[in-house]
C-alpha cells in the first residue's frame, strides 16, 4: 500500500473541515488508541496492522492498537463508562450503530468533507444512519452476503444447476443424495439464522419480528409452515446426520468433500479452507424463495463490521482519517485481497477469486435483511428459539412441537 495516498487522503480530509491536518499534528506527539475486534494474528490484523505502519508513516501520528477479539462487543461500553481513552473501536456495524450509538461521534461532517458518499455502499451507510436517528455513527467495512454456499464440483458431478424455489431445492437436495452426498449441513452457531431465513421467506424480515415480538408462534401459520419445510430436510436425509454440528464441525464437512451445500455468509469459503485445507471453487445462490411467500430472493442478509470514533476522542480528525485509510482506497482493496473478502468501497471493483461466483446474486439483491432476518430481534426469546431449533434440526421434536414450545415460551 502507499503511504503517500494515505497521507494525501488523511491531509486532505483535515483541511476540508478546518482542523489542523494529522501529519501537521505529529510535532505535538499525537498519539490515538485503536481497540479491534479482530485478534492478534488474524488475516484481518495483519492486513489492518500493514494499513496502520503506513498512516503511522505518512502522518507521524502514533497509533496505540490493542488486539481484542470478538470479546470487545462486551467491553465498549463499560471502558468508555470507566473514562478509558478510546479514540476509535471496532464492532458489528450494527451494534455501533444501536447499541453503542450513543457513544459514537457523528461522522457525517467529516465524511462529507472528503466525498466519503462516493468511497462507500450506499445500502450499508443507510442502513447506520437509519439505525443511529441519522447520525453516521460508524464507517463500515468488510461486508459480507449471505445465502447458499456450496461446492461446484459437486453440483457438476450430479447434473444440478443454482435453485431459485423450495421445490427446486429439495430437487437439488434429492439428487445429491442419490450421487452418495449430503446435501446440507448446519452448525449450531447458525441455527437461527436457517430459521430466520426460511421464515422471512415467507413472511419478509418486518413479519419475522412481529412474530418474535407479539408471541405470534401459534397464531401465524407461516411458522408452522417454515417447521414443516424444516422438518422435511431432516425427514428426508437432506441434512446432515450430525446437524447441529458443534462449530465449526457441520462447515468443515463441506470442506471435506463430504457435504455439498451450507447456509452462511460470505466468509464461510475462507473459514472453511482454512479450517480444512480445501481448495473448493464455491459457487453461491440466494436463499430459495417459498410459494406464496412475501420475499424472494432480491432479499438478501448483509451487513459489514464497522469503525466509530469515540465521541471523547481529543483527536477525532486522526482517528477518522486512519479510519477512512482502512475502509476505502487502497487500504480496502489490500485489506479485501488479504482476507478474501467483499471490498467496502465500491470503486474496487475486483472481487477476490474464492468469492468470485457471489458476486452476481449480491448484485442481484434489492431488499436487505439484518442479522438473523428479523428472528432475534426479540432478545428474551433468541436462546429458547435457539434450543428448540436444535431439536427440530436434531430430528428429536417435530414441527408442531418446535412451534408449542415457542407459543408457551412466549406466554
Amino acid at each position: 500500500m502507499n503511504a503517500k495516498k494515505i497521507l494525501s487522503v488523511a491531509v486532505a480530509s483535515a483541511m476540508v473541515v478546518g482542523v489542523v491536518p494529522a501529519a501537521a499534528s505529529a510535532e505535538e506527539g499525537v498519539t490515538i488508541t485503536y481497540w479491534s475486534m479482530w485478534s492478534e494474528g488474524e488475516s484481518q490484523a495483519i492486513a489492518i496492522q500493514e494499513i496502520i505502519d503506513d498512516y503511522e508513516a505518512a502522518t507521524g501520528v502514533t497509533v496505540n492498537v490493542e488486539w481484542k477479539g470478538r470479546d470487545i462487543t462486551t467491553l465498549i461500553a463499560a471502558s468508555l463508562d470507566a473514562g478509558e481513552t478510546i479514540d476509535l473501536y471496532e464492532d458489528d456495524f450494527q451494534r455501533l450503530s444501536q447499541t453503542f450509538g450513543d457513544y459514537a461521534l457523528d461522522l457525517t461532517e467529516m465524511a462529507e468533507a472528503v466525498d466519503y458518499a462516493s468511497l462507500s455502499n450506499t445500502a450499508l451507510t443507510s442502513a447506520v444512519t437509519g439505525w443511529a436517528d441519522g447520525s453516521l455513527a460508524c464507517l463500515p467495512y468488510q461486508p459480507y452476503i449471505s445465502g447458499i454456499f456450496y461446492n461446484k464440483a459437486i453440483f457438476e458431478e450430479v447434473g444440478v444447476e443454482e435453485p431459485t424455489t423450495w421445490e427446486e431445492f429439495l430437487e437439488v437436495c434429492q439428487a445429491i443424495k442419490d450421487a452418495g452426498y449430503t446435501p446440507l449441513t448446519l452448525d449450531d452457531a447458525y441455527i437461527n439464522l436457517n430459521l430466520g431465513y426460511h421464515l422471512a421467506r415467507y413472511l419478509g424480515q418486518d413479519g419475522v419480528k412481529e412474530v418474535v415480538n407479539n408471541g405470534d408462534w401459534a397464531e401465524n401459520e407461516a411458522v408452522l409452515k417454515m417447521a414443516e419445510d424444516m422438518q422435511t430436510l431432516v425427514d428426508n436425509g437432506y441434512l446432515s446426520e450430525y446437524a447441529p454440528g458443534a462449530y465449526p464441525e457441520g462447515e468443515n464437512e463441506v470442506g471435506y468433500g463430504e457435504t455439498a451445500m451450507v447456509v452462511n455468509a460470505s466468509w464461510v469459503p475462507a473459514e472453511i479452507e482454512g479450517n480444512t485445507d480445501s481448495d473448493l471453487e464455491w459457487g453461491m445462490f440466494s436463499y430459495p424463495a417459498v410459494d406464496g411467500g412475501v420475499d424472494g430472493t432480491e432479499a438478501m442478509m448483509v451487513g459489514a463490521q464497522g469503525i466509530s470514533v469515540s465521541a471523547n476522542s481529543e483527536h477525532a480528525q486522526e482517528a477518522f482519517d486512519l479510519a477512512l485509510a482502512i475502509v476505502s482506497g487502497e487500504g480496502d482493496a489490500a485489506l479485501s485481497a488479504a482476507t478474501d473478502s467483499i471490498p467496502a468501497d465500491p470503486n474496487n471493483t475486483e472481487w477476490p477469486e474464492l468469492l468470485a461466483n457471489c458476486k452476481a446474486a449480491f448484485d442481484a439483491a434489492t431488499t436487505s435483511y439484518e442479522w438473523d432476518c428479523g428472528i432475534d430481534d426479540n432478545a428474551d426469546m433468541t436462546e429458547t428459539i435457539q434450543e428448540a431449533g436444535a431439536q427440530l434440526f436434531a430430528g428429536s421434536i417435530t414441527a408442531q412441537e418446535f412451534v408449542d414450545t415457542l407459543e408457551a415460551a412466549s406466554n
